[in-house]
């Protein structure tokens, strides 16, 4: 476990230290070119090298190793109900099964189905066509109710 440890440690260490130059790079290189990119590069690893920043990276490893190595073991079972990093299979094997089902895979149109849909489609543009206005405004006196018992009969005819 020390081990592991250690090497999550020097993982999260590299990690940390890493993004901070790419960070500084990134934005300098943004606002002032390649130039000031090579500038903020040299300048941010001279700051993470400082003893300020080897403590900042140094907090930031043992949070992330913290968060890493003492997660749930799940040996002994638990139900999760949120994101967790847990650790698995350290007691022998084990299995993780997701207590709601998983969802049914969509049940494909037939063709006749989908001929219907394209009638009905066909049939409820020439209805709005009818009864409505040029600007799309229903007509006086009439409802969207009659809009699709007139593109129901539409479609019959088709």
């Amino acid at each position: 476990m020390a081990v592991k440890k250690s090497t999550v440690k020097n993982f999260y260490r590299a990690l940390a230290a890493s993004a901070y130059v790419a960070g500084a790079t990134a934005a300098a290189t943004a606002l002032g070119g390649p130039a000031a990119g090579a500038a903020a590069a040299a300048s941010a690893t001279a700051q993470v090298a400082s003893p300020l920043g080897i403590a900042a990276v140094e907090l930031a490893a043992e949070a992330g190793t913290e968060y890493a190595v003492g997660s749930e073991k799940m040996a002994s079972g638990g139900i999760v109900t949120e994101p967790t990093f847990a650790m698995i299979g350290e007691a022998g094997p084990e299995m993780v099964v997701p207590l709601l089902p998983l969802a049914k895979p969509k049940r494909k149109r037939s063709k006749a189905e989908r001929s219907s849909d394209k009638k009905m489609s066909r049939a409820l543009e020439q209805a709005n066509q009818e009864l409505r206005k040029i600007n799309g405004d229903l007509r006086k006196g009439i409802t969207q109710a009659d809009v699709m018992r007139r593109a129901h009969r539409i479609r019959k005819r088709l």
